[in-house]
Parts: structure tokens; C-alpha cells; sequence
């Protein structure tokens, strides 16, 4: 029988070596198995309520509870602040 893959998403904030600056963006960012494996750089808060943009916001602001991962070439590795060599 063959393992099903768990899919699912949530907000975490990821570093972004941009020319000669460290950036830092919420990022929606996608798992199999609890393996991060994609992200999404749009930022854009939007619903069809005003519900939907509060539940929104408290799940962005649930990504600063959880280790910063690296965008770019460098996903999904974890962030370090001692090793931003970029």
C-alpha cells in the first residue's frame, strides 16, 4: 500500500540575500510530510471579509514564533544570524 504525502502550507518569515542588503519577508511557505518544499513571496493581505484578513494577520504573526528558514537558492535551510555570508 502506498504512504499517502500530507500537503499543507503555512506563514514563515524568510531571509533574502538582495544585492548587498539581508531582507526579511513573511512568505507563505508549502510542506510534504512536514518538509518544506516551496514558497510563495506574496505578502499581499486579502479576503473577502474583514474576518478573513484578521485570521490572516494572527497567522502571519504566528511565523515570528518559528526559526527563520533562507529564501532563494538556499531554501529551506535554516537561518543563522552568526553565518549570513552571502
Amino acid at each position: 500500500m502506498k504512504r499517502q504525502v500530507q500537503s499543507r502550507w503555512n506563514h514563515r518569515v524568510l531571509a533574502f540575500a538582495e544585492k548587498h542588503e539581508l531582507l526579511f519577508e513573511v512568505c507563505r511557505v508549502y510542506y510534504d510530510d512536514r518538509k518544506p518544499m516551496g514558497y510563495a513571496r506574496s505578502t499581499t493581505v486579502f479576503g473577502e471579509t474583514k474576518k478573513e484578513i484578521r485570521w490572516t494577520l494572527r497567522h502571519m504573526r504566528k511565523a515570528l514564533r518559528n526559526p527563520i528558514l533562507w529564501g532563494g537558492e538556499r531554501f529551506p535551510e535554516e537561518f543563522n544570524a552568526w553565518n549570513t555570508t552571502h
